[in-house]
């Protein structure tokens, strides 16, 4: 879990809530966001090392790769994520 301003994530139970066929769009969109970001001096050296790491395995499409993602983007772009696990119906 991770506490972002008042509230606590439990990405698990977000990752259980994500249709499978939809994991790799959820990746690509992800990715997206962190791309994008301006705000990448936030995020965790260890959470860059795990992106890295899961990205060289092809694991970011995997439930573990999509978890790291959904944390560092979070991290970085809470109200982007929000929206876009929203548009999947998760409320978060």
């Amino acid at each position: 879990m991770l506490k972002l301003g008042k509230n606590l994530i439990d990405f698990d139970n977000i990752m259980k809530r994500i249709p499978q066929n939809s994991l790799e769009k959820v990746s690509e969109e992800l990715v997206k966001i962190l791309l994008g970001s301006p705000n990448t001096d936030k995020m965790p050296e260890g959470l860059a090392k795990a992106i890295l790491r899961h990205w060289q395995c092809d694991e970011l499409p995997l439930p573990i790769g999509i978890r790291v993602l959904l944390e560092a983007s979070t991290t970085l772009e809470e109200d982007k994520t929000k929206a876009l696990l929203q548009s999947l119906g998760i409320q978060v």
